[in-house]
């Protein structure tokens, strides 16, 4: 099972499903956006547009990819009062959370709020020296997909916190293409955009409502190994759902969907068996590019000592879930064949650093590694 050489038979499977998904509600859609133009149906926005019901979003999320430009549409500001506008840029005004009308004549943009005109200031999109689209702002429908977490729209600061870690996330994907080469070409055909947010409360994540894009939780002192880590498990998330968009439901005997806890008798307890699953492969991903990290020169003596409190970290969990689906008897073809590619890469890197394994402590930590904790109760080695 070469993935990495197969990928591109996998991502017509998503892009595919998006167009049917979209012509079932908009028939007229293909002759406003170019049915052959693959990039448009990998947009993360409309992923979350057709998790929802409310068709008011559409003309906005389009708008910069239409062939022809409706002369007006209704576009949304967020609560700092911007419109974001995908394959265009900002709009910054003095209007929070508010409706406001866009005019396109002549391909100059005016907005007009109850027929009064509305002073804007334009900035254009921001990339990553890889080409990842850099969010500079919450999206009002992106919201929702912080709220499916379990926030409220307040608990989440997203306006500006780019500014300080663009740099480290740079850096963060050299160290994945010159460690994880296979992975890093994955994450560049279907990682659209990155939305840097800092919150007290909520993980880092990748979901399938706002798919091909990571949301990555950012503290003051996070570099380019955070990043490293957390792009190659929030991005490994965008690449197993391409892989697995078309045969999840081929993986199991039950359905994917179906809770872990109520298979193991701890109803409650775990998330669908599919996303668990899901977890085995950012594992592998993750694992790959720490462990060829290791005692490489280019790192401080602090950076090695976090890459192996990440490393070790990412293996413990890593055996857990494995010893879990180890007693399930769940697995059809496909999903036996995933399982043992999981279980290989495991044992190679456990008896490669069998060694490193037992020699930091890895008591308080969260769900996603701190190194403020870590480097607290392991001394320098």
């Amino acid at each position: 099972m070469n993935y990495y050489e197969e990928f591109e038979k996998y991502l017509p499977h998503v892009i595919d499903s998006m167009k049917k998904m979209l012509y079932s509600r908009h028939k007229d859609i293909f002759a406003r956006i170019d049915f052959y133009n693959d990039n448009i149906f990998l947009e993360p926005l409309l992923y979350t547009y057709v998790h929802q019901q409310d068709t008011r979003w559409l003309d906005s999320i389009i708008y910069g990819y239409e062939q022809q430009k409706k002369a007006q549409i209704n576009v949304f500001t967020n609560a700092g009062g911007v419109v974001y506008l995908p394959a265009v840029g900002y709009l910054r005004t003095g209007f929070p959370n508010a409706t406001l009308l866009l005019t396109t004549t002549n391909n100059e943009m005016a907005l007009t709020r109850d027929n009064n005109p509305v002073t804007y200031d334009f900035e254009p999109l921001l990339f990553s020296a890889h080409g990842i689209e850099m969010m500079k702002e919450q999206h009002p429908l992106l919201e929702s997909v912080f709220i499916e977490q379990g926030n409220q729209p307040g608990d989440i600061l997203v306006a500006d916190i780019y500014k300080n870690h663009l740099e480290a996330f740079d850096k963060g994907m050299d160290i994945i293409s010159r460690n994880n080469p296979g992975h890093f070409r994955l994450l560049l055909q279907n990682m659209r955009k990155a939305m840097l947010f800092h919150s007290e409360r909520q993980n880092s994540f990748a979901v399938l409502s706002a798919h091909n894009m990571i949301f990555l939780n950012v503290n003051t002192w996070d570099d380019e190994v955070f990043f490293a880590d957390h792009i190659s498990h929030e991005g490994g998330h965008v690449t197993y759902f391409t892989l697995t968009y078309e045969s999840k439901s081929r993986l199991f005997d039950c359905h994917y969907n179906t809770p872990l806890g109520d298979l193991i008798g701890e109803p409650g307890r775990y998330p669908a068996v599919y996303l668990f699953f899901h977890g085995l492969f950012t594992f592998v991903e993750i694992t790959k590019t720490l462990q060829r990290c290791i005692s490489q020169p280019e790192f401080s003596v602090r950076q090695q000592h976090d890459i192996k409190g990440r490393f070790i970290f990412h293996m413990q969990r890593f055996k857990l879930s494995l010893d879990m689906f180890a007693g399930m008897n769940i697995f059809q073809e496909e999903g036996r064949q995933w399982f043992s590619l999981f279980q290989e890469q495991y044992l190679e890197f456990e008896e490669q650093f069998q060694a490193l394994l037992p020699l930091y402590n890895l008591s308080g930590q969260p769900y996603d590694f701190n190194s403020k904790i870590f480097a607290a109760v392991n001394d320098l080695q």
